[in-house]
């Protein structure tokens, strides 16, 4: 049986074990605690088990690959450049960058 996430305004978040033909409109608890029925919000669950580990190779490709996509989306974002300099260093920057194009004229 599939394992379905509700969430409950009074006990929360819980989970609730039931095929796939029942549907749950109010909350299990609430009706053992003999408290009024409470109606239940349906969650998602998205929940993996695992995590991948890039070893060698593989971690060198992913990470050189990450490096040149974060340059490019950088290339188009003056806000993620400012972000990923600092604003200390990006000031400096701008300032000595004006600086040059005047000392060209």
């Amino acid at each position: 049986m599939p394992t379905y996430l509700y969430e409950c305004p009074i006990h929360g978040e819980f989970e609730e074990y039931h095929s796939m033909s029942q549907i749950l409109e109010y909350c299990p608890k609430c009706e053992e605690a003999k408290l009024q029925p409470q109606k239940l919000r349906h969650l998602i669950n998205c929940s993996s088990k695992g995590t991948v580990e890039l070893t060698g190779q593989d971690l060198v490709d992913k990470v050189k690959a990450d490096t040149q996509q974060l340059k490019k989306d950088a290339a188009k974002s003056e806000k993620l450049y400012a972000n990923m300099l600092g604003e200390d260093k990006y000031q400096a920057m701008q300032t000595q960058m004006d600086k040059q194009k005047r000392e060209r004229r």
